[in-house]
Order: C-alpha cells, then structure tokens, then sequence
C-alpha cells in the first residue's frame, strides 16, 4: 500500500522539481538584468565615478587658454616665467644699449686706446697713480669736471690746468696737439662712461666746435681751476 502511495506522488514531485530548476534561474536573470539597467542609467541612477576616471577626464579637459582660441580665434598670451620668489618675472628693463642712448662702441675703443696716454698720472682704474704717499693726479671717478658740462673737460683737455699747489705731483698739460677731434672725443667719452661714470658722449662735432672756440683762450701753462666756469661762460 505504501509503495503505490509513494509512486503516486512521485510523478507530481518531479513536476514540482522541474518547474523549481527552470523559473528560479530565470527569476535570477530577469533580475540582473534589471539592476544593470539601472546601474547605467536606464532608471534614472547616475553613475558616481570612480576617483582614477575623475582624474582622468580632468587632464585631458581642455584648459581655459583653448577656450579662449576658440571664442576669438586669437591665442592666449603666454605666461610669464616663474620667478624663484614665486611671483611672475617682470620684462627686462631696456639698457642703453638696447635704446640705442648709450656711448657709440666705436669712439669707446678709440678713446680706450688713447687713454694709455693718461693712464700714466691717472692710473689705469681712473683712481689716480700713487707717487709714495701722494697721487700724481686726481681721481677721474665721480669727477664733476669729467662726467658734468662737456665743455669743462673739453676746456681741461684743450688747454690743461695750471698748477696751482702741491696737491698733485703732476701737472695737467695741454693735449691739443697730440689729441685730433676723434681721439678727444673718445678719451672723454671712455673716461666718461668708465669705472662707474655716466654720461652723455663727446661727439666728435662737440670736440670740434671746442677746440675752435677756445682756441683763442690764453694759458700757455693752463687754466685756473676757478676760472673754468668763466671761460666757458664767456665762450658759449
């Protein structure tokens, strides 16, 4: 009796069985399927990205500067070097020689080689050659009769200073006839723009023009110091 109950249940069991093994796998897949969906947006769910794809979608985002070519066509400026303070490194300030107000390079050299000829009382540095414990000349740095009205030096080359005291050894003699126009230009310029000076050049013209006005001025053994200004005064 009880083997023909169990073989009547036996065919409604591997009914129940066989349906259990299909629906349950199929139930999984449906539901996977809508989970993906709304994973990737087809529900509504944003996708949060990842920290690694955040930075990636950063480097390659187009920089303002890209921007900017686009809206106007015209390339942004190029930013300034980095300066070791941390701030921008500002435009190099125009020397003279860049504006062109410097002293001329060539009346330079003349005047650079025709300063051998000073250079023995003056020294080589402009400071003065020592003779023991006194300086055959003065100093020609910072000097207001070099670096200030060229006709002062001018006057000073042309006809020399006349040796008033015992201050110097030597004694500042006319170089006007071992100076031309060119050389006199130079040697001021030079002594003008050397060893810290500043100062305007003496053009050729200018040593020209002095030498023709102060020809007439008489001091075989120099001008006094205190009579520079009155002379040149007197010859403008």
């Amino acid at each position: 009796m009880s083997e023909q109950a169990h073989e009547a249940q036996h065919p409604v069991l591997s009914i129940l069985g066989t349906v259990f093994l299909v629906a349950v796998p199929a139930s999984l897949i449906v539901m996977l399927g809508v989970v993906g969906v709304a994973f990737m947006g087809g529900s509504g769910v944003e996708k949060v990205m990842e920290p690694e794809e955040a930075a990636t979608v950063a480097v390659v985002a187009p920089p303002a500067a890209a921007e900017s070519v686009a809206e106007t066509g015209d390339p942004a400026p190029a930013p300034a070097a980095p300066d070791p303070s941390g701030g921008e490194v500002a435009p190099a300030a125009l020397t003279a020689a860049d504006t062109g107000s410097g002293p001329s390079a060539e009346l330079m050299e003349v005047g650079k080689a025709a300063y051998a000829t000073c250079a023995a009382c003056h020294g080589p540095d402009g400071q003065g050659r020592k003779a023991g414990p006194m300086l055959m000349a003065p100093s020609l740095i910072g000097s207001d009769l070099l670096v200030g009205d060229p006709d002062a030096a001018l006057l000073i080359i042309l006809k020399g200073i006349a040796k008033e005291n015992m201050d110097y050894m030597g004694m500042m003699a006319s170089l006007a006839a071992g100076l031309n126009d060119e050389k006199l230009a130079g040697v001021l310029t030079y002594t003008r723009n050397s060893w810290g000076n500043s100062a305007p050049e003496i053009t050729v013209e200018q040593a020209a023009k002095a030498r023709a006005k102060f020809a007439g001025v008489d001091a075989p053994a120099g001008v006094n110091r205190a009579e520079i200004q009155a002379i040149i005064d007197a010859h403008r």
